[in-house]
């Protein structure tokens, strides 16, 4: 068994076609199918059903999918670690709350620091982050608590205040808490599956019930609040992503009985192998983080830890 007969099969559990492996990787399919027959040869196992009439992996073909992938970040991660020293670009990896908070302030920081050089942020969902640490591609990565990757120790955590928000004309002029019954009724703005906020929006609203209202789906925070902004309807989003329209009165805050859980974003990863440069952009990284919360108050916390 070697890496290239893994990587042959990892894209043949995606691709489900001989002739698209053998294009995506450059080779031919004979020399595709061989790896495969290789590598089913070196396990001992049959990992192909040729016996099914659509492309179908066997029990052991599904396990050993599982870990061609984990060898194949691994790979990509050692790689990435060799050539640490020919790198000169630091990466940092934000959802998009930190993006629209604090983000910014530590990119000025960064900025007004010569000794620190080029750095470049990639700010995604969870999902997309949390794939990047683990082939290396992040030097430093901050995500929401869902995202299913440990805090870095001796770090920083920020809570964001999550509540329901909308225009004006979409909910009227009541003022009075509603209660999840009175929110599932109005035309709602929803998250991807993949999202931190899907799973507690979802089942504050019941959203296995009959639905009365309009749905509509944003694929990331900025669109939600676009699409709130533009009057598509009522959305559960962090306040402080929409706290400027909030204080003028174009987006109002939704008081409700039931309150969402905050949504905590914190650091899962940081590159010891360039170590002086990681602790100069952590440092900054704690300071912007504080230095937003303190002047943000009402929708933000910040947790030394």
């Amino acid at each position: 068994m070697n890496l290239k007969q893994l990587e042959a099969f990892y894209w043949l559990t995606r691709l489900r076609s001989y002739q698209r492996v053998a294009d995506h990787i450059g080779l031919t399919q004979p020399a595709v199918s061989a790896r495969i027959s290789g590598l089913e040869d070196s396990l001992g196992v049959r990992l192909l059903d040729r016996e099914a009439s659509v492309f179908t992996l066997t029990d052991q073909g599904h396990e050993v999918a599982e870990y061609a992938e984990n060898f194949l970040n691994l790979s990509e991660a050692l790689t990435s670690r060799l050539k640490i020293g020919q790198k000169r670009r630091y990466t940092i990896g934000t959802v998009g709350m930190v993006t629209r908070t604090w983000g910014n302030t530590l990119r000025r920081k960064v900025l007004s620091d010569n000794g620190i050089g080029l750095v470049d942020f990639h700010s995604a969902s969870n999902v997309e982050l949390r794939q990047q640490v683990r082939s290396g591609a992040l030097d430093m990565a901050f995500v929401t608590g869902e995202a299913g990757l440990p805090q870095v120790a001796d770090s920083f955590s920020v809570l964001y205040k999550v509540g329901w928000v909308a225009r004006p004309d979409v909910v009227g002029e009541g003022r009075r808490p509603l209660t999840p019954d009175e929110i599932r009724a109005l035309p709602l703005i929803l998250y991807p599956h993949t999202s931190p906020l899907f799973r507690p929006v979802a089942e504050m609203v019941d959203e296995t019930r009959r639905r009365p209202n309009a749905r509509h789906t944003g694929n990331s925070l900025g669109t939600i609040c676009d699409m709130v902004r533009d009057g598509f309807g009522v959305a559960a989003i962090p306040l402080a992503a929409m706290e400027r329209e909030i204080a003028t009165g174009m987006v109002v805050e939704i008081a409700t009985t039931v309150q969402l859980a905050p949504l905590d974003t914190r650091c899962v990863h940081l590159n010891r192998a360039r170590k002086q440069q990681t602790q100069q952009i952590f440092a900054l990284a704690r300071q912007a983080a504080a230095e937003w919360a303190a002047a943000h108050p009402r929708y933000v916390s910040f947790l030394d830890t």
